[in-house]
This record gives C-alpha cells, structure tokens and sequence, in this order.
C-alpha cells in the first residue's frame, strides 16, 4: 500500500519540528543547570586513580566554558592541569604547549603563584623528556620566581635538578647539587613557606624532600672514587621504607628502579666490600624484583596510555561530529519557518547530511581498525626488543664467564701447553666479547646516524689475515676448518680503507658462518672484479656448509631482531650481525646478497670499489731511517691501561716509558723534563686529558701528543683538534698498527693539529 506524498511530507515535518523542540529545550537545560567551573579536588582525584581519560573530558568541557565567559584564570588553571595529566601521560610536547598556554595567562594577569607552578610544570616537563638543553634554560628562571615568594616549588626544582644530573650520569655535579640542596633544606623554616603546589600531605613535605636528596647524594658519593665509603654509610642509613614514600609521587616505575639500584648499590656493598654472599644474595634478589616491577609497570603504563590516546581521540571525533549535528539542527530550527517554501531544499540538505554522516562513521571504523593493526604492530615490536633483551644478557654473561674462568685456569696451571691452549680460548671469549659490544652499539648508532667513512692507506691482504686471526679460535672450537682463498696482490700495493667498518663486515660474516656450522668448513673468498688507474672493484665471499637458508625466510634475514624468528633451534645469537653488516655496506655504496641450499650451505658475496692510494716510498724511507733514543710519558689514571701501554711501547726499539696517572702531575713532569711524545688517556678524574693538552699546548706547541681512547665519534675528533692532540689511538687497537702510529710521530716535532682518526680492531 502506498503513502499519500502529503502525510509523507507532514511527518517530516512534525520529526524537523520536534527535533527543533528539543534541542532548543536540551540547550537551554544545559546552559542553566550546568556551570563548568574547575573541580580542582575532583581532577586530582582523578589523576591519582588513573583516571586520566575523565579528567581530561572534564577539563575540555572546563575549558570550552571558561573560553566561552572570559574567565581566564580558570583557563590558566585548567591549561595548568591539563598539561600535568599530559606529562603523565609522556605526551611531553603537548603538555609544554599547554604550560606555556598557562604562563602567558598568568602573566598577563599578574599571578605570581601561578607562574610559580607553571614554571616548575615545565622544569618536571624537561626533566622527563631528557630536553637538558630546555631544562637548563628554564631551571633558573623558575627558581627565580620560586624564591621570589619562598615556594615550597623551590626545593621541587631542586629536587629535578638533582635527577637531572643523576639520568645524565654526571656525578660530580649530582653530589656538589645534593649536597647543596640538603644545607639549602636544613635552613629553611618550612611553617613560614609558601605552599604554590598541592599535595596530600604537606607534613611530610620537607623530609621527602630530605630522603630524596639523601639518597641521590648517597649514589653519588658511591660513584666518586673517593667518597665510596661515606657513599655506603649514608645509604645504609636510609630506611627502605621512608624512601618509598618519598618516591611515592613518582611514577611507579621510575621508584621501582630507584629502589632497585638502591638495593643494588647495597649488594655491591656486601659483594665487593664485606664479602658477606649471603646479605649480597638477599640485596640481589630485592633490587632484581623491584627492576623487574619497573618493566611490568612501564609496559602496562605505555599499553594503558595507547588506550587512553584511542580514546581521547575518538572522543575528539565525537564531539566533532556532535557539533556538527547541533548546527544543523540550528539550520533546521531556522528553516521550520519556511518549511512550507523551502520543503525540497530541506530534504536534499537531510540527504547531504546523512551521505556525510554515513562516510564519516565509515572512515571512523577504518581508522579504528588501522589503530588497532598499529597497536598489535607494537606490541609485537615490544615483545621482540623484551626477548632481544633477555637473549643479550645470556649472550653478554657466557663470554665474560667463559674469561673469568680461564683466567683462573691460566693462573692455576702449570703446563704450558695447556696454559696456550687456555689462553687461546680465552682471546676467542674477549675476541667475541669486543664483536658483541660493537655490534650493540653499532646498531644503534646507525639507527640514527649514516655511517661516515674514514678511510686511510690499508693493504687488503693484511685487513683478511687479521680477521682470520680473530675468527680462527672459534673455528678451532668447533673443529671447523678455517680457508681463505686470496687472489696474489702486491705487497705494497695501498687501498684507501676505512680499516674498523670493513673488517666489522668481514668479521660478522665469518662469525655468523662458524655458529651456524656444525662440521665441515667456512672459506672467504677476495677476487679482482675490475680494475683502473685509480680504483680496483673486489669480490668476497664466505662460504660455509652449516644449516642454509630457506628461500621462504630471505625477507628477514637482514633484518635487526626479526632474522632470530627461523633461527631459534639452531642459534641463541643477537640477531644484529646480518643487520650491522648490510647496514655498513651502504656506505660503501655496495650492497650484500647470498645462495643458500638448507643443509649443504650458504654462500654471502659483496662487491666494493676501493680508491688506489698514492704509494708513500720516501715516507717509509723516512721513518726507517730515523732512530734514536725515545722517551715518552703515559698518562693514565687505570693501571691497567699504564702497564699495558708501557710494556708495548718498551717492545719497540729505542722507546722508553715513564708514567704518570693525572694531568696535572703530567703537567709539571713536562715542565721539567724533556720527552719526545706524549700518550694521553681522555677521560681522567680531576683534569681529563683535552685539558691537560691544552695547558701543555701553552708552553709547548711542538711535542706530540695522541690521545688514547676507547671513545670514537667525530665529536671527540674536533675536540683533540680543539685541544691541540695530534692523533686519535682508539682501543683497543693492533700492536702493529700502534707501533706504526707511534714511529710515525718519532720525527714529528713540526706536526701539529694533524688530528687524523686511528681506528683498529
């Protein structure tokens, strides 16, 4: 049966009618049963529980009507709050948008306090993020205003200060500030200060602030060489407890991890220091549960805060198309008037709307269903990096047990061919120990940064054998035979190299070619590809007959993390060698493949086009024909470092070593005794070795000085430049290579500011 078009049309418009009616009636309730002014009480209620989601609703709405009547300080307050919750939330770049929204307010309206408050909310807002350049650009002007009107905030951005220096590892300076901090708390009377901020308990204000300093103070103490003792007498002086209250506005796994190293330092005490195995174990166990509730808390918060953005998000969308819908109703409103005129008009806009209405909730579904795919991505991502974890920890732990052991072996055993035999295994374990480290820091470095060559005059021949070298221990272990199949180059023949890259790519091969061998052989292959007056393009290739490769699983064998997935029965590796190594072969402009048969073999080839080196006879005829008696200074605050640099220094002829373990003592030895080079260590105590170089510099511009480090980054290269140091030596290095390095300064008296990066294996 069919509708008459007139009843159609009167019940479209008694449904625009009604609907009018009602909104008009909604609004009107709203307006007047609902003033949004800010429940202060009611948002910290909020955010103590967790309920970050309803607070930050509550606050939108606070905002929207403190805009909507110009009341401006509680705008500054609600931007305020909102930016605490944000901060909670490690949103860090809107909560600063938000502190500064706040600040301006308060400044235009002359609140000392609430400027008081903002700017501690950023000094906290910095601190988290690990923006130290912010932080210190900020800390000041806070505490500025904080002793303006005798603020409690004061000692809160003191304590921030404090942290500062303790995440950043800067001991020297998280003492001298704790120390201050606690003289600064001890004289001031807290019944005559200014409360800016809110707190639960205010009573218990001064002493958390006193624990807090206490112990960082205490850490800090233990980390400087010469406050280890006063360091473990005043931990041990904090009560457990009252610490944990004192952290108890902190985020719980930010405190779990303070008071794990709090039990650590204590475990280290009576590991190290009393020998007591038992109160080692108990502080042991106690700092392990604490770190390990830090993980659980850090990833329940992270997945917790994923939640809470989807949310807030969605609900933005909401309100969007709330309002979206409330216009139209206006228009409605507006159009009932005319409705008997405009009745076409009316529909054809209903239509519009509902076409609109439909597209964006099936946008929305999409974006939903996007996030979600995201969120499993991470959390996948998560899981992975948690399992790299545990897996480098076992992989860091074997090698260093397997050294401490045949240390002990090496010095107990009386058969020197055993003691050989020890002593091989025992490079193999420190060879693997220095690739691992490498490949971990590497990764991260080229995350971030594209590696930058620094190429010098190498011979190929000798690069291949001394990878050999590291590699064929391991391979004996395994009784794998270790071939090399080498085209004839000549001798003298120079290639420009970045020596410490290339053979990082050749040792990771040979490594991930012998653990996934279990007999047989490995064999790296080097072949002329190409050559022209100028540049000569190589082959390699590293063979082996382990377990192969699925063609199904080449997608990920390159991949960090990822190439463990078809690995996992076979290998208990890192997974960053393959990774590292493709990496490291874009700069070299090369790119790295391979043939593999599942358990027949795999075969991984490359090719690189290297620079000819101009040949340096008249160098070399130089240098052989200088010879003289050498006196040098070592400088260096380890001991270990001093009889190691001394012994091989004296294995050259004609070198005599004297040693010294501080800059300024190296300064005045220099002064009044003539020496033909310097050896300085970078990172001493008291003066590290830029500065001592520097003062040197000053009365003598001439003499030599290379710097030896275990640090390499082009920062480090323009400050010996900077500083007046010749050479860069990084450790650890090739003896060889170092002698060469050092006659090369032999007749250098008139170098100076030659600052070239010396890098070896």
């Amino acid at each position: 049966m069919r509708c008459p078009k007139t009843n159609i049309a009167l019940v479209i418009i008694s449904f625009f009618a009604l609907k009018s009616v009602v909104a008009q009636s909604y609004s009107t309730n709203k307006e007047v049963d609902s003033v949004y002014f800010l429940n202060q009480p009611k948002i910290e209620s909020l955010v103590r529980n967790d309920s970050l989601y309803e607070a930050t609703t509550l606050l939108n709405e606070t905002i929207t009507y403190s805009k909507k009547n110009n009341l401006n300080a509680q705008l500054a307050d609600s931007y305020f709050a909102l930016g605490k919750i944000l901060t909670k939330m490690s949103n860090y770049k809107n909560a600063e948008t938000y502190y500064l929204k706040a600040l301006h307010i308060y400044d235009s309206l002359g609140s000392n306090k609430g400027k008081d408050i903002a700017f501690s909310g950023l000094v906290s807002t910095y601190l988290l993020d690990k923006n130290y350049t912010r932080f210190d650009s900020i800390y000041p002007i806070a505490q500025r205003q904080s002793k303006s009107i005798n603020s409690e905030l004061y000692f809160k951005n003191l304590d921030s200060e404090v942290k500062r220096y303790y995440y950043a590892y800067e001991n020297q300076k998280l003492y001298e500030t704790s120390k201050f901090a606690l003289e600064q708390l001890d004289s001031t009377d807290f019944s005559k200060i200014t409360i800016s901020g809110t707190y639960e308990d205010i009573s218990s204000l001064k002493n958390r602030f006193r624990l807090s300093y206490a112990y960082h103070n205490a850490i800090a103490k233990i980390k400087l060489p010469n406050n280890k003792t006063y360091g473990y007498k005043e931990l041990f002086a904090i009560d457990e407890n009252d610490l944990k209250v004192a952290f108890d506005n902190e985020d719980h796994d930010d405190a779990y991890r303070k008071l794990g190293t709090f039990n650590y330092y204590k475990y280290l005490y009576y590991n190290q220091i009393n020998k007591n195995l038992d109160s080692a174990n108990k502080y042991l166990l106690k700092s392990d549960t604490y770190k390990y509730r830090a993980l659980i808390d850090f990833e329940n918060r992270n997945a917790k805060n994923g939640e809470l953005i989807y949310k807030i998000i969605n609900t933005e969308q909401q309100l969007n198309l709330a309002n979206e819908l409330q216009k139209q109703d206006a228009k409605t409103s507006k159009i009932l008037i005319w409705i008997t005129t405009l009745i076409g008009i009316v529909l054809l806009g209903t239509l519009v709307v509902f076409f609109f209405y439909f597209k964006a909730r099936k946008n929305v579904t999409k974006i939903n269903r996007e996030l979600k795919e995201s969120n499993k991505k991470l959390i996948d991502i998560d899981k992975n990096r948690l399992e790299f974890f545990s897996i480098l920890s076992h992989e860091l732990r074997t090698p260093i047990y397997g050294i401490t052991g045949l240390a002990t072996l090496v010095n107990q055993e009386k058969d020197e061919e055993k003691r050989q035999s020890y002593l091989d295994s025992l490079i193999s374990s420190s060879s693997y120990l220095s690739v691992l480290i490498d490949n971990i820091l590497q990764a991260n470095k080229l995350k971030f940064d594209k590696k930058e060559l620094r190429q010098k005059p190498n011979n190929i021949n000798n690069i291949v054998q001394n990878v050999i070298g590291t590699v064929k221990v391991a391979a004996k272990d395994k009784g794998i035979e270790l071939k090399t199949n080498i085209e004839t180059f000549d001798d003298s023949e120079q290639l420009l190299i970045d020596k410490v890259a290339f053979s990082q790519i050749l040792i990771n091969l040979a490594y991930n070619a012998i653990r996934y061998t279990k007999e047989g052989h490995v064999c790296i292959n080097v072949k002329e590809k190409k050559r022209t007056s100028d540049t000569l393009r190589l082959r390699f290739e590293i063979k082996d007959t382990g377990i192969g490769i699925k063609e199904e699983h080449r997608s990920v064998v390159f991949n960090a993390f990822e190439n463990r997935t078809f690995l996992e029965k076979n290998s208990s590796g890192s997974g960053l060698g393959l990774y590292i190594v493709k990496t490291l072969l874009k700069s070299h402009n090369s790119d790295i493949d391979f043939t593999s048969q599942p358990n027949v073999g795999t075969t991984f080839f490359f090719e690189i086009d290297f620079d000819i080196a101009p040949t340096a006879e008249d160098n070399i005829k130089t240098l052989s024909a200088y010879k003289k008696e050498m006196h040098v200074l070592v400088v260096d605050d380890n001991k270990v470092n001093l009889l190691i640099t001394k012994k091989n220094l004296e294995k050259i002829e004609g070198y005599h070593a004297e040693i010294v373990t501080n800059g300024r003592e190296a300064i005045s030895m220099i002064k009044n005794k003539a020496y033909d080079l310097i050896l300085m260590d970078i990172n001493m105590p008291d003066m590290d070795g830029y500065e001592a170089s520097k003062h040197i510099r000053m009365f003598n511009p001439k003499i030599p000085i290379l710097a030896l480090t275990a640090l390499n980054s082009s920062e480090i290269l323009m400050k010996a430049q900077e500083a007046g140091i010749n050479q860069i030596i990084t450790k650890p290095y090739n003896f060889e290579d170092f002698k060469a390095i050092v006659l090369n300064h032999s007749n250098a008296s008139d170098l100076y500011f030659n600052c070239i990066a010396f890098e070896t294996m």
